[in-house]
């Protein structure tokens, strides 16, 4: 029999996505060993969530949605007053916010392109993305590490827009933002260049980011 310190070791350990290139993530979810350690009892997985969560790597299509869901059943949990909760804000420290490259890995789950074109499609698409980003923004903002495409940024951009004039103001009469995001790495995205053709609120964002990295 092990102590209970080296089994919590053992479990921290292996609860550490390595991201290694040699794995074939597109078979195996890097995730998935942590998230079965969850399930073993409530101190194991409050042991391990902190390393669990360090790195977000949200990169399939529903992967963003899936990790909202998650975030507002964390919402129910803190309500409730249960032993469930865990501030994701305390822990994430890199997301990736991007499908650009989940490029037919499973062939099967991927609509018809035809349907893709349709502008109806992707306004639902759209409309979904932004709902997504709002609630995951908070979460989003306390890390200090981010990477994410065009399409997930306009709207990281426009839900800090919305929520700027209702923040508090300091004795100076400015806003204090509360991003800690100190690197930001933006993947362009198809033909959507257009988001810094505009001036105004939306660039408080990404002023407020020490390092910023475009990849085109």
């Amino acid at each position: 029999k092990l102590p209970i310190e080296t089994i919590l070791t053992i479990c921290k350990n292996a609860a550490q996505p390595t991201f290694s290139q040699r794995e074939k993530y597109d078979i195996k979810n890097p995730y998935s060993t942590a998230l079965s350690l969850c399930l073993v009892s409530r101190l194991v997985r409050r042991i391990i969530l902190p390393d669990f969560l360090h790195t977000i790597l949200l990169r399939r299509r529903h992967s963003l949605k899936k990790f909202a869901n998650a975030l507002l059943m964390q919402k129910a949990y803190a309500e409730e007053k249960s032993d469930l909760f865990f501030d994701y804000t305390s822990a994430v420290q890199r997301m990736w916010i991007s499908d650009a490259f989940d490029c037919f890995v499973y062939a099967e789950a991927r609509d018809d392109p035809f349907f893709w074109a349709t502008g109806n499609f992707l306004s639902k698409q759209d409309e979904e993305r932004a709902r997504n980003i709002s609630v995951s923004l908070p979460v989003i903002l306390a890390a200090p590490e981010l990477a994410v495409d065009y399409r997930h940024l306009k709207h990281i951009i426009w839900s800090v827009e919305d929520t700027w004039p209702r923040t508090d103001l300091n004795l100076g009469g400015h806003s204090s933002f509360p991003g800690k995001t100190k690197n930001l790495t933006i993947i362009r995205q198809d033909q959507q260049v257009e988001l810094f053709h505009n001036t105004g609120e939306r660039f408080l964002f990404l002023v407020s980011i020490p390092h910023l990295t475009h990849l085109i």
